[in-house]
Protein backbone atom coordinates (compact mmCIF):
# COMPACT_ATOMS: atom_id res chain seq x y z
CA UNK A 1 0.00 0.00 0.00
CA UNK A 2 1.71 3.01 -1.22
CA UNK A 3 1.46 5.73 1.83
CA UNK A 4 1.65 9.09 -0.94
CA UNK A 5 0.17 9.38 -4.37
CA UNK A 6 2.48 10.98 -7.18
CA UNK A 7 0.53 14.33 -6.26
CA UNK A 8 1.19 14.44 -3.11
CA UNK A 9 4.53 14.10 -3.61
CA UNK A 10 5.25 16.56 -5.73
CA UNK A 11 3.05 18.85 -3.67
CA UNK A 12 5.72 18.60 -1.01
CA UNK A 13 8.98 18.91 -2.88
CA UNK A 14 7.10 21.89 -4.57
CA UNK A 15 6.52 23.67 -1.34
CA UNK A 16 9.81 23.03 -0.03
CA UNK A 17 11.67 24.32 -2.37
CA UNK A 18 9.57 27.41 -1.89
CA UNK A 19 10.33 27.46 1.75
CA UNK A 20 14.08 27.32 0.97
CA UNK A 21 14.25 30.25 -1.45
CA UNK A 22 12.05 32.43 0.79
CA UNK A 23 14.89 31.61 3.39
CA UNK A 24 17.69 32.62 0.37
CA UNK A 25 15.36 35.76 -0.04
CA UNK A 26 15.46 36.65 3.71
CA UNK A 27 18.95 35.92 4.07
CA UNK A 28 20.17 38.27 0.88
CA UNK A 29 18.23 41.17 2.45
CA UNK A 30 19.73 40.67 5.63
CA UNK A 31 23.64 40.93 4.32
CA UNK A 32 21.82 43.82 1.84
CA UNK A 33 21.08 45.79 4.97
CA UNK A 34 24.09 44.74 7.21
CA UNK A 35 26.52 45.61 4.12
CA UNK A 36 24.72 48.74 3.79
CA UNK A 37 25.03 49.42 7.89
CA UNK A 38 28.50 48.70 7.82
CA UNK A 39 29.01 51.16 5.13
CA UNK A 40 26.91 53.40 6.80
CA UNK A 41 29.28 53.49 9.44
CA UNK A 42 32.34 53.26 7.89
CA UNK A 43 31.31 56.35 6.05
CA UNK A 44 30.55 58.28 9.45
CA UNK A 45 34.04 56.62 10.97
CA UNK A 46 36.30 58.56 7.96
CA UNK A 47 33.95 61.67 8.32
CA UNK A 48 34.92 61.57 11.92
CA UNK A 49 38.35 60.92 11.56
CA UNK A 50 38.80 63.57 8.78
CA UNK A 51 37.12 65.97 11.28
CA UNK A 52 40.05 64.94 13.75
CA UNK A 53 37.00 63.43 16.31
CA UNK A 54 39.09 60.33 17.02
CA UNK A 55 36.46 59.24 20.10
CA UNK A 56 33.75 59.13 17.36
CA UNK A 57 35.59 57.87 15.10
CA UNK A 58 36.74 54.75 16.71
CA UNK A 59 33.64 54.09 18.18
CA UNK A 60 31.83 54.17 14.70
CA UNK A 61 34.49 52.01 13.15
CA UNK A 62 34.40 49.44 16.11
CA UNK A 63 30.75 48.66 14.97
CA UNK A 64 31.39 48.69 11.16
CA UNK A 65 34.57 46.28 12.56
CA UNK A 66 31.68 44.09 14.10
CA UNK A 67 29.65 43.19 11.00
CA UNK A 68 31.07 40.62 9.49
CA UNK A 69 28.63 39.95 6.67
CA UNK A 70 30.66 41.84 4.19
CA UNK A 71 34.70 43.10 3.56
CA UNK A 72 35.65 46.03 3.10
CA UNK A 73 38.89 46.82 1.65
CA UNK A 74 41.27 48.60 4.44
CA UNK A 75 42.41 51.70 3.99
CA UNK A 76 45.03 53.78 6.13
CA UNK A 77 42.96 55.70 8.33
CA UNK A 78 41.40 52.73 9.10
CA UNK A 79 44.52 50.65 10.74
CA UNK A 80 44.66 53.87 13.32
CA UNK A 81 41.04 53.37 14.40
CA UNK A 82 42.25 49.42 14.87
CA UNK A 83 44.56 50.35 17.19
CA UNK A 84 42.81 52.80 19.03
CA UNK A 85 39.95 50.19 19.60
CA UNK A 86 43.01 48.20 21.15
CA UNK A 87 43.28 51.21 23.48
CA UNK A 88 40.35 51.33 24.49
CA UNK A 89 39.59 48.21 24.86
CA UNK A 90 42.36 48.17 27.29
CA UNK A 91 41.62 50.91 29.15
CA UNK A 92 38.03 49.55 29.75
CA UNK A 93 39.11 46.76 31.26
CA UNK A 94 42.02 48.37 33.60
CA UNK A 95 39.22 50.71 34.97
CA UNK A 96 36.90 47.73 35.64
CA UNK A 97 39.84 46.61 37.66
CA UNK A 98 40.93 49.66 39.54
CA UNK A 99 36.99 49.70 40.81
CA UNK A 100 36.92 46.51 42.26
CA UNK A 101 40.22 46.61 43.84
CA UNK A 102 39.35 49.83 45.10
CA UNK A 103 35.81 49.08 46.43
CA UNK A 104 37.81 46.08 48.03
CA UNK A 105 40.61 48.23 49.64
CA UNK A 106 43.27 46.09 48.06
CA UNK A 107 46.25 48.15 47.79
CA UNK A 108 48.63 46.29 46.14
CA UNK A 109 46.38 45.76 43.43
CA UNK A 110 45.37 49.35 43.28
CA UNK A 111 48.69 49.80 43.10
CA UNK A 112 49.32 47.89 40.34
CA UNK A 113 46.40 48.93 38.43
CA UNK A 114 47.75 52.34 39.06
CA UNK A 115 51.16 51.16 37.41
CA UNK A 116 49.69 49.51 34.85
CA UNK A 117 47.93 52.41 33.74
CA UNK A 118 50.66 54.72 33.52
CA UNK A 119 52.61 52.32 31.88
CA UNK A 120 49.83 52.10 28.67
CA UNK A 121 50.10 55.82 29.05
CA UNK A 122 53.35 56.32 28.54
CA UNK A 123 53.39 53.59 25.76
CA UNK A 124 50.43 55.67 23.53
CA UNK A 125 52.59 58.45 24.37
CA UNK A 126 55.57 57.22 22.38
CA UNK A 127 53.64 56.05 19.60
CA UNK A 128 51.59 59.04 18.00
CA UNK A 129 50.10 62.46 18.95
CA UNK A 130 47.32 61.16 17.94
CA UNK A 131 46.99 57.81 20.30
CA UNK A 132 48.40 59.48 22.92
CA UNK A 133 45.06 61.95 22.53
CA UNK A 134 42.86 59.64 21.94
CA UNK A 135 44.23 57.83 25.13
CA UNK A 136 43.61 60.96 27.23
CA UNK A 137 40.02 61.44 26.04
CA UNK A 138 38.92 57.76 26.84
CA UNK A 139 40.58 58.08 30.02
CA UNK A 140 39.09 61.24 31.00
CA UNK A 141 35.49 59.90 29.46
CA UNK A 142 36.25 56.84 32.57
CA UNK A 143 37.56 59.10 35.39
CA UNK A 144 40.40 56.32 35.53
CA UNK A 145 42.69 59.20 37.11
CA UNK A 146 39.66 61.16 39.33
CA UNK A 147 39.18 57.41 41.08
CA UNK A 148 42.63 56.92 41.74
CA UNK A 149 43.31 60.57 43.46
CA UNK A 150 39.96 59.88 45.70
CA UNK A 151 41.13 56.98 46.45
CA UNK A 152 45.02 57.53 47.28
CA UNK A 153 43.72 60.98 49.57
CA UNK A 154 41.63 58.46 51.20
CA UNK A 155 44.00 56.04 52.17
CA UNK A 156 46.35 58.62 52.92
CA UNK A 157 44.23 60.34 55.44
CA UNK A 158 43.10 56.99 56.67
CA UNK A 159 46.86 55.78 57.77
CA UNK A 160 48.02 58.56 59.45
CA UNK A 161 44.50 58.52 61.20
CA UNK A 162 45.95 55.04 62.23
CA UNK A 163 49.01 56.08 62.87
CA UNK A 164 47.60 58.92 65.38
CA UNK A 165 45.56 56.61 66.98
CA UNK A 166 48.29 54.52 67.94
CA UNK A 167 50.14 56.68 69.73
CA UNK A 168 47.45 58.32 71.52
CA UNK A 169 46.02 53.86 72.66
CA UNK A 170 49.42 53.04 72.87
CA UNK A 171 48.72 50.06 70.93
CA UNK A 172 51.46 49.10 68.31
CA UNK A 173 50.29 45.76 67.03
CA UNK A 174 48.55 46.87 63.76
CA UNK A 175 50.97 48.91 61.56
CA UNK A 176 49.51 48.20 58.40
CA UNK A 177 49.79 51.88 57.93
CA UNK A 178 53.35 51.59 56.92
CA UNK A 179 52.42 49.25 54.07
CA UNK A 180 49.62 51.91 53.07
CA UNK A 181 51.48 54.60 52.76
CA UNK A 182 53.87 52.79 50.97
CA UNK A 183 51.98 52.46 48.50
CA UNK A 184 50.72 55.74 47.70
CA UNK A 185 52.30 56.87 44.56
CA UNK A 186 54.81 59.37 44.89
CA UNK A 187 53.21 62.31 43.02
CA UNK A 188 50.33 62.10 45.98
CA UNK A 189 53.43 63.64 48.32
CA UNK A 190 54.67 66.12 45.51
CA UNK A 191 57.45 64.03 44.38
CA UNK A 192 59.87 61.16 45.39
CA UNK A 193 61.93 63.18 47.68
CA UNK A 194 58.93 64.70 49.68
CA UNK A 195 57.50 61.47 49.77
CA UNK A 196 60.17 59.97 51.45
CA UNK A 197 61.10 63.03 53.86
CA UNK A 198 57.35 63.29 55.02
CA UNK A 199 57.14 59.70 55.79
CA UNK A 200 60.85 59.12 57.31
CA UNK A 201 59.63 62.49 60.08
CA UNK A 202 56.24 60.45 60.70
CA UNK A 203 57.76 57.39 61.36
CA UNK A 204 60.47 58.55 63.71
CA UNK A 205 57.86 60.13 65.48
CA UNK A 206 55.77 57.35 65.92
CA UNK A 207 58.87 54.96 66.64
CA UNK A 208 60.24 57.58 68.93
CA UNK A 209 56.71 57.47 70.53
CA UNK A 210 56.39 53.40 70.78
CA UNK A 211 59.89 53.24 72.23
CA UNK A 212 58.95 55.12 75.20
CA UNK A 213 56.15 53.44 75.90
CA UNK A 214 56.78 50.20 75.34
CA UNK A 215 60.14 50.66 77.36
CA UNK A 216 58.04 51.62 80.64
CA UNK A 217 55.57 48.80 80.61
CA UNK A 218 57.26 46.02 78.10
CA UNK A 219 60.15 43.60 78.39
CA UNK A 220 63.80 44.59 76.84
CA UNK A 221 62.97 41.62 74.64
CA UNK A 222 59.67 42.81 73.73
CA UNK A 223 61.47 46.31 72.88
CA UNK A 224 63.55 45.10 70.60
CA UNK A 225 61.33 42.66 69.36
CA UNK A 226 59.12 45.30 68.21
CA UNK A 227 61.81 47.73 66.69
CA UNK A 228 63.33 44.58 64.96
CA UNK A 229 59.72 43.90 63.13
CA UNK A 230 59.48 47.54 62.31
CA UNK A 231 62.83 47.74 60.54
CA UNK A 232 61.34 44.70 58.75
CA UNK A 233 58.51 46.33 57.35
CA UNK A 234 60.35 49.65 56.63
CA UNK A 235 62.97 47.43 54.77
CA UNK A 236 60.47 45.66 53.01
CA UNK A 237 58.88 48.45 51.64
CA UNK A 238 62.10 50.05 50.59
CA UNK A 239 62.53 52.81 53.32
CA UNK A 240 65.89 53.80 54.73
CA UNK A 241 66.08 52.58 57.97
CA UNK A 242 69.98 54.08 59.50
CA UNK A 243 67.49 56.34 62.19
CA UNK A 244 65.44 52.99 63.41
CA UNK A 245 69.06 51.08 64.04
CA UNK A 246 70.08 54.26 66.11
CA UNK A 247 66.80 54.37 67.88
CA UNK A 248 67.49 50.65 68.76
CA UNK A 249 71.21 51.29 69.60
CA UNK A 250 71.06 54.01 72.06
CA UNK A 251 67.99 51.96 74.20
CA UNK A 252 70.08 48.90 74.03
CA UNK A 253 73.35 50.69 74.92
CA UNK A 254 71.46 52.06 78.18
CA UNK A 255 69.47 48.78 79.10
CA UNK A 256 72.30 46.42 79.07
CA UNK A 257 74.74 48.88 80.64
CA UNK A 258 72.28 48.82 83.53
CA UNK A 259 72.87 45.34 84.44
CA UNK A 260 76.66 45.90 84.39
CA UNK A 261 76.68 48.43 86.81
CA UNK A 262 74.11 46.08 88.89
CA UNK A 263 75.93 43.14 88.67
CA UNK A 264 73.08 41.58 87.36
CA UNK A 265 74.35 38.60 85.59
CA UNK A 266 71.36 36.48 84.16
CA UNK A 267 69.72 39.65 82.71
CA UNK A 268 72.76 40.74 81.28
CA UNK A 269 73.15 37.38 79.41
CA UNK A 270 69.19 37.57 78.61
CA UNK A 271 69.50 40.70 77.37
CA UNK A 272 72.65 39.98 75.29
CA UNK A 273 71.81 37.32 73.70
CA UNK A 274 68.33 38.65 72.55
CA UNK A 275 70.36 41.69 71.18
CA UNK A 276 72.65 39.62 69.16
CA UNK A 277 69.75 37.63 67.56
CA UNK A 278 68.99 41.05 65.52
CA UNK A 279 72.37 40.72 64.04
CA UNK A 280 71.21 41.16 60.75
CA UNK A 281 69.83 44.24 60.98
CA UNK A 282 72.91 45.97 63.17
CA UNK A 283 75.69 48.21 61.73
CA UNK A 284 78.85 46.39 61.06
CA UNK A 285 79.76 47.96 63.98
CA UNK A 286 77.55 47.90 66.39
CA UNK A 287 78.69 49.95 69.50
CA UNK A 288 76.02 47.44 71.64
CA UNK A 289 77.78 44.45 70.43
CA UNK A 290 81.22 45.56 71.36
CA UNK A 291 79.83 46.05 74.71
CA UNK A 292 78.61 42.95 74.81
CA UNK A 293 81.74 41.30 73.90
CA UNK A 294 83.84 43.49 76.13
CA UNK A 295 81.56 42.53 79.44
CA UNK A 296 81.53 38.83 78.15
CA UNK A 297 85.30 38.93 77.95
CA UNK A 298 85.73 40.42 81.24
CA UNK A 299 83.19 38.19 82.91
CA UNK A 300 85.67 34.74 81.75
CA UNK A 301 88.69 36.81 83.43
CA UNK A 302 86.55 36.96 86.08
CA UNK A 303 85.94 33.23 85.93
CA UNK A 304 89.09 32.51 85.30
CA UNK A 305 90.61 33.92 88.10
CA UNK A 306 88.10 31.95 90.63
CA UNK A 307 89.50 28.97 88.74
CA UNK A 308 93.12 29.96 89.62
CA UNK A 309 92.02 30.89 93.80
CA UNK A 310 90.06 27.80 93.56
CA UNK A 311 86.60 29.06 93.89
CA UNK A 312 84.86 26.72 91.77
CA UNK A 313 81.45 27.11 91.97
CA UNK A 314 81.72 30.62 91.46
CA UNK A 315 83.46 30.01 87.72
CA UNK A 316 80.95 27.20 87.04
CA UNK A 317 78.36 29.66 88.08
CA UNK A 318 79.84 31.96 85.39
CA UNK A 319 80.76 29.31 82.79
CA UNK A 320 77.14 28.68 83.00
CA UNK A 321 75.54 31.60 82.19
CA UNK A 322 77.68 32.83 79.54
CA UNK A 323 77.40 29.49 77.90
CA UNK A 324 73.98 30.98 76.79
CA UNK A 325 76.53 33.28 74.90
CA UNK A 326 79.96 31.44 74.12
CA UNK A 327 80.97 28.15 73.93
CA UNK A 328 82.44 27.52 77.20
CA UNK A 329 83.02 23.17 76.89
CA UNK A 330 86.94 23.68 76.71
CA UNK A 331 86.64 26.19 79.73
CA UNK A 332 84.38 23.54 81.68
CA UNK A 333 86.65 20.87 80.69
CA UNK A 334 89.93 22.64 82.32
CA UNK A 335 87.61 23.93 85.13
CA UNK A 336 86.55 20.25 86.36
CA UNK A 337 90.00 18.86 85.84
CA UNK A 338 91.06 21.55 87.91
CA UNK A 339 88.27 21.42 90.04
CA UNK A 340 88.82 17.44 90.68
CA UNK A 341 92.87 17.74 91.11
CA UNK A 342 91.96 20.25 94.07
CA UNK A 343 89.09 18.03 95.55
CA UNK A 344 88.76 14.46 93.83
CA UNK A 345 85.65 14.11 96.02
CA UNK A 346 84.05 16.06 93.09
CA UNK A 347 84.33 12.56 91.18
CA UNK A 348 81.96 10.90 93.45
CA UNK A 349 79.52 14.23 93.73
CA UNK A 350 79.59 13.56 89.44
CA UNK A 351 79.44 10.02 89.33
CA UNK A 352 76.97 9.53 91.88
CA UNK A 353 74.46 12.29 91.82
CA UNK A 354 71.74 10.72 93.56
CA UNK A 355 73.61 9.43 96.40
CA UNK A 356 74.97 11.53 99.57
CA UNK A 357 78.20 9.74 100.51
CA UNK A 358 80.61 10.16 103.33
CA UNK A 359 84.11 10.48 101.29
CA UNK A 360 86.39 7.89 102.92
CA UNK A 361 89.73 9.00 100.87
CA UNK A 362 90.86 10.51 98.08
CA UNK A 363 94.29 10.39 96.34
CA UNK A 364 96.33 10.20 93.19
CA UNK A 365 98.22 7.43 91.17
CA UNK A 366 97.15 4.34 92.63
CA UNK A 367 95.32 1.10 90.87
CA UNK A 368 95.93 3.15 87.67
CA UNK A 369 93.79 6.22 88.55
CA UNK A 370 95.02 9.72 87.89
CA UNK A 371 92.81 10.12 90.55
CA UNK A 372 90.06 8.60 92.71
CA UNK A 373 87.57 9.24 95.36
CA UNK A 374 86.12 6.47 97.83
CA UNK A 375 82.60 7.38 99.58
CA UNK A 376 80.67 5.46 101.93
CA UNK A 377 76.74 5.35 102.08
CA UNK A 378 76.01 3.67 105.40
CA UNK A 379 72.55 3.29 104.89
CA UNK A 380 72.71 0.79 102.17
CA UNK A 381 76.44 -0.73 103.48
CA UNK A 382 77.61 0.07 99.56
CA UNK A 383 80.85 1.11 98.78
CA UNK A 384 81.63 3.72 96.18
CA UNK A 385 84.42 5.26 93.52
CA UNK A 386 85.16 7.36 91.31
CA UNK A 387 88.33 7.82 89.75
CA UNK A 388 89.56 8.77 86.27
CA UNK A 389 92.08 5.76 84.28
CA UNK A 390 95.31 6.71 82.63
CA UNK A 391 93.25 7.93 79.81
CA UNK A 392 90.88 10.60 81.79
CA UNK A 393 88.23 8.86 80.80
CA UNK A 394 85.59 8.78 84.31
CA UNK A 395 85.41 5.27 86.09
CA UNK A 396 82.67 4.53 88.59
CA UNK A 397 82.98 1.32 91.30
CA UNK A 398 80.14 -0.26 93.83
CA UNK A 399 79.90 -2.95 95.90
CA UNK A 400 78.28 -3.87 98.59
CA UNK A 401 79.47 -5.02 102.02
CA UNK A 402 78.20 -7.72 104.27
CA UNK A 403 79.44 -5.64 107.63
CA UNK A 404 78.09 -3.75 110.83
CA UNK A 405 77.79 -0.70 108.62
CA UNK A 406 77.72 1.68 111.76
CA UNK A 407 80.83 0.15 112.99
CA UNK A 408 82.71 0.09 109.77
CA UNK A 409 86.03 1.56 109.68
CA UNK A 410 87.58 2.09 106.33
CA UNK A 411 91.69 2.49 105.87
CA UNK A 412 94.16 2.56 103.31
CA UNK A 413 97.19 -0.01 104.07
CA UNK A 414 100.48 1.33 103.74
CA UNK A 415 102.76 -1.91 104.21
CA UNK A 416 100.52 -4.82 102.34
CA UNK A 417 100.77 -5.25 98.59
CA UNK A 418 102.43 -2.31 96.56
CA UNK A 419 102.31 1.29 96.75
CA UNK A 420 100.67 1.79 93.42
CA UNK A 421 98.27 -0.62 94.12
CA UNK A 422 97.15 -0.75 98.21
CA UNK A 423 94.75 -2.59 99.72
CA UNK A 424 91.70 -1.07 101.23
CA UNK A 425 91.11 -2.33 104.28
CA UNK A 426 87.35 -2.46 106.09
CA UNK A 427 87.46 -2.77 109.74
CA UNK A 428 83.83 -3.63 111.32
CA UNK A 429 82.70 -5.59 114.55
CA UNK A 430 82.47 -9.02 114.30
CA UNK A 431 80.13 -12.40 115.00
CA UNK A 432 82.63 -14.83 116.17
CA UNK A 433 85.30 -12.17 117.20
CA UNK A 434 86.03 -8.32 118.38
CA UNK A 435 86.92 -7.89 114.56
CA UNK A 436 85.53 -8.84 111.08
CA UNK A 437 88.04 -7.46 108.34
CA UNK A 438 87.94 -7.25 104.64
CA UNK A 439 90.64 -6.12 102.33
CA UNK A 440 89.74 -4.86 98.66
CA UNK A 441 91.42 -3.58 95.38
CA UNK A 442 89.75 -1.88 92.64
CA UNK A 443 90.23 -2.72 89.55
CA UNK A 444 89.62 0.13 86.86
CA UNK A 445 89.29 -2.29 83.78
CA UNK A 446 86.56 -4.31 85.12
CA UNK A 447 84.46 -1.20 86.87
CA UNK A 448 84.71 -4.11 90.34
CA UNK A 449 85.75 -4.23 93.93
CA UNK A 450 88.34 -7.61 94.02
CA UNK A 451 88.22 -8.98 97.45
CA UNK A 452 91.78 -9.93 98.40
CA UNK A 453 91.21 -11.40 101.80
CA UNK A 454 88.62 -12.09 104.45
CA UNK A 455 88.38 -12.80 108.04
CA UNK A 456 87.47 -12.51 111.74
CA UNK A 457 89.79 -11.80 113.97
CA UNK A 458 91.38 -9.88 117.20
CA UNK A 459 93.07 -7.54 115.88
CA UNK A 460 96.09 -7.96 113.19
CA UNK A 461 98.98 -6.08 111.97
CA UNK A 462 100.84 -6.22 108.38
CA UNK A 463 104.47 -7.12 108.81
CA UNK A 464 105.62 -7.18 104.88
CA UNK A 465 103.71 -6.27 101.96
CA UNK A 466 102.62 -9.83 101.86
CA UNK A 467 103.08 -10.95 105.43
CA UNK A 468 100.35 -10.20 108.52
CA UNK A 469 99.96 -11.30 111.83
CA UNK A 470 96.56 -11.87 113.11
CA UNK A 471 95.45 -12.77 116.43
CA UNK A 472 92.90 -15.65 117.93
CA UNK A 473 91.25 -15.90 113.58
CA UNK A 474 88.24 -18.04 113.31
CA UNK A 475 89.72 -21.10 111.76
CA UNK A 476 93.28 -21.95 111.52
CA UNK A 477 95.80 -20.16 113.91
CA UNK A 478 92.82 -20.09 116.11
CA UNK A 479 94.38 -19.19 120.15
CA UNK A 480 97.61 -18.12 118.43
CA UNK A 481 99.22 -15.01 116.54
CA UNK A 482 99.57 -16.36 113.25
CA UNK A 483 101.22 -15.71 110.42
CA UNK A 484 99.49 -15.40 106.94
CA UNK A 485 100.93 -14.79 103.61
CA UNK A 486 99.30 -12.93 101.40
CA UNK A 487 99.26 -14.61 97.88
CA UNK A 488 96.65 -14.39 94.59
CA UNK A 489 94.19 -16.74 96.35
CA UNK A 490 93.64 -14.91 99.23
CA UNK A 491 95.51 -14.87 103.04
CA UNK A 492 97.06 -18.43 103.60
CA UNK A 493 97.88 -19.62 107.30
CA UNK A 494 101.89 -19.84 107.25
CA UNK A 495 102.50 -20.90 110.61
CA UNK A 496 101.96 -20.19 114.35
CA UNK A 497 104.23 -17.15 115.05
CA UNK A 498 103.43 -16.89 119.02
CA UNK A 499 100.19 -17.94 121.38
CA UNK A 500 97.35 -15.87 122.10
CA UNK A 501 97.56 -15.52 125.48
CA UNK A 502 94.27 -14.11 127.40
CA UNK A 503 96.37 -11.74 130.11
CA UNK A 504 98.29 -10.14 127.11
CA UNK A 505 95.47 -9.25 125.29
CA UNK A 506 93.85 -7.54 128.57
CA UNK A 507 97.45 -5.68 128.69
CA UNK A 508 96.92 -4.47 125.68
CA UNK A 509 93.05 -3.47 126.52
CA UNK A 510 95.09 -1.35 129.22
CA UNK A 511 97.35 0.06 127.20
CA UNK A 512 95.27 0.70 124.80
CA UNK A 513 93.15 2.25 127.39
CA UNK A 514 96.09 3.84 128.56
CA UNK A 515 96.88 5.50 125.13
CA UNK A 516 93.28 6.92 124.73
CA UNK A 517 93.61 8.35 128.33
CA UNK A 518 96.78 9.99 127.26
CA UNK A 519 95.44 11.13 124.05
CA UNK A 520 92.31 12.30 125.70
CA UNK A 521 94.70 14.80 128.08
CA UNK A 522 97.07 15.83 124.85
CA UNK A 523 94.07 17.15 123.54
CA UNK A 524 92.47 18.64 126.37
CA UNK A 525 96.00 20.21 126.96
CA UNK A 526 96.26 21.49 122.98
CA UNK A 527 92.32 22.68 123.45
CA UNK A 528 93.48 24.58 126.47
CA UNK A 529 96.23 26.27 124.86
CA UNK A 530 94.45 27.20 122.04
CA UNK A 531 92.21 29.11 124.12
CA UNK A 532 94.46 31.12 125.92
CA UNK A 533 95.83 31.98 122.74
CA UNK A 534 94.37 35.35 121.52
CA UNK A 535 93.79 37.15 118.44
CA UNK A 536 97.10 39.55 116.89
CA UNK A 537 94.68 42.06 116.32
CA UNK A 538 93.59 42.34 119.90
CA UNK A 539 96.84 42.72 121.08
CA UNK A 540 97.38 45.90 118.88
CA UNK A 541 97.13 49.67 120.99
CA UNK A 542 93.56 51.23 120.74
CA UNK A 543 95.43 53.45 118.30
CA UNK A 544 96.22 51.06 115.56
CA UNK A 545 92.95 50.53 113.15
CA UNK A 546 92.64 47.46 111.66
CA UNK A 547 93.99 46.70 107.82
CA UNK A 548 91.16 48.07 105.67
CA UNK A 549 90.26 46.30 102.31
CA UNK A 550 89.39 47.70 98.66
CA UNK A 551 87.38 45.99 96.14
CA UNK A 552 89.70 45.01 92.64
CA UNK A 553 87.80 45.29 89.69
CA UNK A 554 88.27 43.05 86.45
CA UNK A 555 89.08 46.80 84.56
CA UNK A 556 89.64 50.14 84.65
CA UNK A 557 85.54 51.27 85.80
CA UNK A 558 82.77 50.95 88.25
CA UNK A 559 81.25 49.08 84.85
CA UNK A 560 83.55 46.17 85.10
CA UNK A 561 82.74 43.05 87.75
CA UNK A 562 84.47 43.40 91.07
CA UNK A 563 86.55 39.95 91.17
CA UNK A 564 88.21 40.22 94.42
CA UNK A 565 89.61 42.28 97.40
CA UNK A 566 93.09 42.96 98.75
CA UNK A 567 94.19 44.52 101.91
CA UNK A 568 95.81 47.90 102.61
CA UNK A 569 99.54 47.74 101.64
CA UNK A 570 99.15 44.16 100.44
CA UNK A 571 99.48 44.58 96.78
CA UNK A 572 101.77 45.83 93.70
CA UNK A 573 101.20 48.33 91.57
CA UNK A 574 102.17 47.95 88.00
CA UNK A 575 100.48 51.02 86.43
CA UNK A 576 97.84 53.85 86.85
CA UNK A 577 95.34 55.11 84.14
CA UNK A 578 92.58 57.57 84.32
CA UNK A 579 92.31 57.26 87.88
CA UNK A 580 92.64 53.56 88.30
CA UNK A 581 95.65 51.41 89.99
CA UNK A 582 96.73 48.15 87.52
CA UNK A 583 97.91 45.99 90.53
CA UNK A 584 99.31 42.18 90.81
CA UNK A 585 96.19 40.34 91.71
CA UNK A 586 96.88 36.44 92.56
CA UNK A 587 99.10 36.06 89.49
CA UNK A 588 96.51 38.07 87.15
CA UNK A 589 95.51 42.25 87.05
CA UNK A 590 92.72 44.10 88.93
CA UNK A 591 92.32 47.85 88.83
CA UNK A 592 91.51 49.53 92.14
CA UNK A 593 91.05 53.58 92.57
CA UNK A 594 93.93 56.05 92.59
CA UNK A 595 92.71 57.23 95.85
CA UNK A 596 94.40 54.35 97.30
CA UNK A 597 97.86 54.45 98.04
CA UNK A 598 100.12 50.99 98.57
Amino acid sequence: MKLFSPYQRSFWVRNILLVLVIIALIGTAYKLARSYQKTVLLGQAKAHFEAQNLVLAEAAFSHADAIQAIRTEDEPWSQLLLRLGTVRHELESLALNARLAMEQNEADQTLAAYQNYHSLQQQAQRENEQVAAFFQQIAQNLAIENQFGMYYQQAMKEAKDQVQASLDQKKYRDQTFIHTLATIPDEYYGGKEKKQNELEALFLQYERNKLRDLAQAGTFAEVVGSLANSHGLYEKEGFPTEWLVSLLERYAKEEINQTIREQDLAEFVNRAKTYREQKSILPSRSDVLALIDRQIETLFQQADQFVRSNRFEKALGLYQELSRLEDTSARLTELEKRWIAYDPSRLLQAQFPDKTLDTLMTGVDHWGAQVYAIGWDESDGVLYMAALDEDGAAVKLEQALSLNRKSAIFSLSDTLSSEESPIITVEAAGKERSYAYLGLVPDLSRKMFVKRWELEADGWEAIQPDQILVKNPVGEGEREIARFSLEKSGLVYKEKWADYLVDAEHQDEQDQDQQEQTGEQDKESTQTEEEQQTDPNDEKPADIPALRTYDVYAGPGDTYAIIGQVVEAGYRVLAKENGWQQIDFDGTQGWIRTSVEP
